[in-house]
């Protein structure tokens, strides 16, 4: 069994374990994108545990993933890197002055060809008052709607980058 297999294999053992927060992804997902230039996402997550598994799980369906643990560190991310981000992945509650909704609104502003979905296990956190396009999921999420969510933005990504 190869490193990149044992790896995956772990974080789905893993993720089986954290109460539905992330299911397994089928084998077949490995191979959901082309070989060719990655999209890029930046996962913005203060549990290490859910942060790797998200992670792992991006990288291994073809995906570059950059992470960050909180928002203003996110923001550093997009300075450096905003016109190769296609999507942020972000929880709403995140450490720092900045919470997810905030991220939100700074990208959209700043970067408005970046995709934007949140995250969230507490209830009271809903995007009634967002006021930028952004997709909210609530914990506990399944990896199947993430992954086809991601891809259905980096293909729109990839064609508003092309303009």
């Amino acid at each position: 069994m190869q490193r990149t297999e044992r790896r995956r294999d772990a974080a789905i053992d893993r993720s089986v374990r954290r109460d539905g927060i992330i299911t397994a992804v089928s084998q077949g997902m490995s191979d959901v994108r082309p070989a060719g230039k990655k999209p890029v996402i930046l996962v913005v997550e203060d549990e290490p545990d859910e942060r790797f598994l998200a992670s792992e799980m991006l990288d291994e369906t073809g995906f570059e993933v950059i992470e960050a643990e909180t928002a203003e560190r996110a923001l550093a991310i997009l300075n450096e890197r905003g016109d190769d981000v296609a999507v942020v992945f972000s929880d709403v509650r995140t450490p720092g002055t900045i919470g997810g909704f905030e991220l939100a609104r700074i990208i959209g502003v700043t970067w408005p060809r970046i995709r934007i979905l949140l995250t969230s296990g507490d209830a009271s956190d809903q995007p009634s008052d967002l006021r930028i396009s952004a997709t909210f999921i609530p914990k506990p999420w399944r990896a199947p709607e993430i992954l086809a969510w991601l891809e259905d933005a980096a293909r729109h990504h990839d064609t508003t980058g092309d303009e």
